[in-house]
This record gives C-alpha cells, sequence and structure tokens, in this order.
C-alpha cells in the first residue's frame, strides 16, 4: 500500500519494482509527475526530498525516474469502452499518445489563466463530451460524483476530508467511504 505522501511507495526500492510490474495498470497522475521533477531537480517538496534522500543514492532516484516516466496517461479498457485518465480526456486523444494527449490527461483542459488563488483554470470539457466510451476521471474535486455525457469526476475530496471514490464496472455502480479526516 502507498500512503497519501507516497512514502511507502518510495521508500521501499522492491515496491517500486513491484509496482514497475504493474505498470500496464497504472496511471500517471499529477503527483507521480511531481515526483519526477523532484527526482530531476525540480520543485520544492521538502517531504518527498527527505523520503527520496533516506531511501538511497542515484540508483535508486533512477529506478524510481524511470518508472514514473514510463508509466502511460490513460487506459483505454473494455474494447474502447471505458476510458481511465487522471483528469478527463476527449474522444480525440483516446488510446493516442502525444505530449499533448499526457498534458490534457494530467491536467485537464487549461486554458492559460489563473483564478483567484493562483490556480489553473479549467474548460469543463465534459460538458461539450459526445463520445461513445465512458470516461472516468478525477483531478478536480467535486461534492458528488455524478455523470455528465458517459463522464464520471470520482475525484470527490478524499485528501480534504470528503470521500474515496470508485466506480464498479460493469455494474456501473459508484462506491464512496469516507475520508478518516
Amino acid at each position: 500500500a502507498v500512503d497519501a505522501g507516497g512514502q511507502a511507495l518510495l521508500g521501499q526500492p522492491a515496491g517500486v519494482r513491484v509496482a514497475g510490474a504493474l505498470q500496464g495498470l497504472q496511471l500517471q497522475a499529477q503527483r507521480r509527475q511531481r515526483r519526477a521533477q523532484l527526482v530531476r531537480g525540480v520543485g520544492d517538496y521538502r517531504r518527498l526530498a527527505t523520503t527520496i534522500d533516506d531511501a538511497a543514492g542515484e540508483a535508486f532516484k533512477a529506478e524510481v525516474r524511470a518508472f514514473i516516466e514510463g508509466l502511460v496517461s490513460h487506459l483505454v479498457l473494455d474494447d474502447g469502452r471505458v476510458v481511465v485518465a487522471h483528469a478527463g480526456l476527449p474522444e480525440r486523444y483516446h488510446g493516442r499518445s502525444s505530449g499533448r494527449v499526457r498534458s490534457f490527461a494530467l491536467y485537464g483542459d487549461v486554458d492559460g489563466s489563473q483564478d483567484d488563488l493562483g490556480l489553473p483554470v479549467r474548460r469543463d470539457w465534459a460538458a461539450e463530451y459526445r463520445g461513445t466510451a465512458h470516461v472516468i476521471y478525477g483531478h478536480t474535486p467535486v461534492a458528488r460524483a455524478r455523470w455528465v455525457n458517459k463522464t464520471m469526476d470520482i475525484d470527490t475530496g478524499c485528501a480534504f476530508g470528503g470521500a474515496l471514490s470508485a466506480l464498479r464496472y460493469p455494474e456501473m455502480e459508484l462506491v464512496s467511504v469516507p475520508a478518516h479526516r
């Protein structure tokens, strides 16, 4: 298991190797991208830096970097009936691989501006989605997961005291458990 800070994974080289064997079923999330930046020396993530520095030397950092950078941006499942991406993905990008696809899958449809809190402004791509596949995503916490044009944002804010949510497929059943805090 990996705790919210990723310390169990980063603190155990064997954990990285096991996770690497499963990378075909992994999604690259924004936190993983930040970790890769940290390993490359970009960013100010002090807690994670201590974990990495305590874990091992350059060989371990290289293994972590290779694992993170090798993750897929999104998954296309059940013969294209379901797409899973960290921040969602319009149909034109399903099953494709490029910098633009990875960026959209990780960060959503950002317009280049920032809101009053300094966060990127994202366009509501799901409101325009008319694809055939169900798209399951997160990244932007919502109070309650709900369907919008065959898309569902299942990020119900567990890290902020909300709930951890998942969609059971093919049952299409939403399962949520409250956060501990």
